[in-house]
């Protein structure tokens, strides 16, 4: 017999969700948390994993919000860490989700039962006060402890042999606690968010020299474009566009803001919506003024504090810091599960990124995704909504062999459009991947002739609460907030043009046809 419906491994912002999903389909759950505190990486600690003193979210709050419990008013467009935590404890107050987890649980196994149940043993408690060899049975499980559990090591050649500092991202904090000595000479590998955060950091309060080694440079855009964040253009109509157009459309456009990047020493390896974008507002502005340099990749370290590049140039570092991104890992789950969802080389073969075909909806991995643009939250909320209905028996998967050849032909479209790395092994379009979640489960966003305000806001804006608009447990506040968003000036400025294009051409052929049967 079960002890629980559901057990959900994680109470960062994908696990939250998630318990509140199960919960609003009467599902028995618990949820165990190695830490004492809910919030995952948005929950700040000086020595632990998780943000850094000064991170700000680089999405929009319109597009990193669950969907039936908006930020309050006041909250930035790119809200501080402060503000998330905020965000999720009073989220966790409202619906009433702290008393369905258990705090300071280290989960050591998991495993499926000959009866198909789940066996999931833990340790709870800290320290010399820990419980072990605890366990419970439940008949579902949801892993939502993300794909950024694992900090990824490169192995870089000579690296025994350098004395400076050397260490990965997630260990830096600020310039003021990580180590990293006032006016350093700093190399951070790796061009993501974490890399330019830091490197920005590092000048402004450490006033250090900085170089960011780019192996494969990314293309960066900027939080806000024409006076709106830059994620708000990602929005349906757009994506009725043949990909290649849209992505001429957008390349266009940040080069018309920030220059063409080569002018500031970057060289993108491909076109820009093939690869994961960079989001910086100061990136541009520190290598103008010779505070951070854009180097190549890294050949060898050298000897005391050298490093060689890979156009043969060396160069002395304090320190080198490696913002190279984490790898998916499953330490928990049983080895022989494992090899069923990690294929090597940071990828998972998982149904729409939540579900393995030989364990069903019993094994759902809830934000085991990457968003091409905008936010996660969207799109794990979803995953969970999913994952509670198929529980309940109001939906079913397809057969294990129609989501085995839909994994293959998603994996080869992947590796058809986007830049081959391991950083874009489980990349989704956000708004696509939604639609296709939601259409399942019956609560895509309909377009109606009946309301042209709330389909123009659709097609033109973006709204986490679109998804709760119909379909099972919409939400009555879902209307009222989809309206509340605008659709950003550009587009509405270019559909003015089009219509007037139209309307030209139109009275244009009127006044031709009357001229021809006037004669």
């Amino acid at each position: 017999m079960a002890d629980y419906e559901v057990a959900v491994i994680g109470a960062g912002i994908s696990g939250l969700g998630a318990i509140k999903c199960f919960l609003d389909r009467q599902l028995s759950v618990i949820c165990l948390e190695k830490s004492e505190d809910i919030g995952g990486l948005w929950n700040f600690s000086e020595c632990g994993y998780g943000v850094m003193r000064f991170t700000h979210i680089n999405v929009s709050k319109q597009n990193y919000v669950f969907s039936d419990f908006p930020f309050p008013e006041e909250t930035p467009d790119f809200p501080h860490h402060t503000d998330m935590l905020k965000y999720l404890k009073r989220y966790c107050e409202h619906f009433d989700l702290i008393r369905h987890i258990s705090f300071n649980c280290i989960v050591m196994d998991i495993k499926q039962l000959d009866s198909g149940m789940w066996k999931i043993s833990f340790n709870k408690g800290k320290f010399q006060d820990r419980a072990t060899g605890q366990e419970i049975v439940v008949r579902n499980v949801a892993i939502a402890t993300g794909h950024h559990s694992s900090p990824y090591m490169p192995s870089i050649p000579g690296q025994e042999r350098y004395t400076g500092h050397l260490f990965h991202s997630v260990k830096y904090k600020c310039a003021a606690s990580s180590g990293v000595s006032t006016s350093s000479k700093v190399l951070i590998v790796g061009m993501g968010n974490s890399s330019v955060d830091i490197a920005d950091n590092l000048v402004t309060q450490g006033q250090c020299r900085v170089d960011i080694s780019a192996r494969s440079p990314s293309w960066v855009f900027p939080p806000f474009m024409l006076g709106c964040p830059v994620d708000h253009y990602a929005v349906r109509a757009l994506y009725k566009l043949p990909l290649a157009f849209i992505e001429a459309i957008v390349q266009t456009m940040v080069c018309m803001v920030l220059g063409v990047p080569r002018k500031w020493g970057i060289f993108p390896v491909s076109s820009i919506l093939r690869t994961q974008p960079t989001v910086s507002h100061t990136l541009y502005h520190h290598i103008q003024r010779g505070y951070v340099r854009i180097r190549g990749g890294i050949d060898e370290l050298g000897e005391g504090k050298k490093v060689k590049f890979k156009d043969g140039s060396t160069e002395n570092y304090d320190c080198v810091i490696l913002a190279t991104g984490y790898s998916l890992g499953l330490p928990f789950l049983n080895k022989l599960h494992r090899r069923e969802i990690l294929t090597g080389n940071n990828e998972v073969r998982l149904y729409k990124n939540v579900f393995s075909p030989k364990f069903g909806s019993s094994l759902g991995f809830i934000g085991f995704v990457q968003p091409a643009s905008g936010g996660l939250l969207t799109m794990s909320e979803l995953q969970s909504r999913w994952m509670a209905e198929l529980i309940s028996g109001k939906v079913r998967l397809p057969p294990a062999v129609c989501m085995e050849d839909a994994i293959d032909k998603e994996q080869v479209w992947r590796e058809s459009w986007y830049h081959k790395s391991r950083r874009h092994t489980i990349q989704q379009i956000p708004i696509l991947y939604n639609d296709e979640i939601s259409e399942m489960i019956g609560c895509k966003p309909a377009l109606s002739w009946s309301d042209l305000t709330l389909t123009w806001t659709i097609l033109f804006s973006v709204s986490a609460f679109q998804w709760r608009l119909n379909g099972p447990l919409a939400w009555n506040g879902a209307r009222q907030y989809c309206k509340t968003l605008k659709p950003v000036p550009f587009f509405q400025y270019t559909m003015l043009v089009v219509c007037a294009t139209m309307g030209i051409l139109l009275l244009s052929a009127i006044l031709q046809i009357l001229s021809y049967f006037s004669y």
